[in-house]
């Protein structure tokens, strides 16, 4: 539709150029040559977004299998059973020096 009206729209303004619409022939090639080009486009597009999906869903099946083999591990047990309390690691000397 844009397509369409861009072209009227310089039919228009520059009426001694290629953009004339003045006779049927050539308003009915301007709608061939816009029916094709939004075809075109729209199998483009389609693909486009085909191929995007696919590896947005790709993505998303590593990262779910990342999150669960962590999970799995023993770090993540290891972190909720310590959850709210001090770090074990740490030295308690150590901390009253710095301060």
């Amino acid at each position: 539709m844009i397509y369409l009206g861009l072209l009227y729209l310089l039919s228009a303004l520059f009426p001694g150029s290629n953009f004339n619409l003045d006779t049927r022939a050539q308003v009915i090639s301007l709608l061939v040559n816009a029916a094709i080009f939004f075809l075109i486009f729209t199998f483009i597009y389609a693909l486009i977004e085909r191929s995007r999906e696919r590896r947005m869903g790709e993505a998303r099946k590593q990262q779910k299998s990342g999150k669960q083999a962590g999970k799995d591990g023993e770090e993540g047990a290891e972190a909720s059973s310590l959850k709210g309390r001090p770090n074990p690691n740490t030295s308690r000397k150590k901390s009253r020096r710095r301060r």
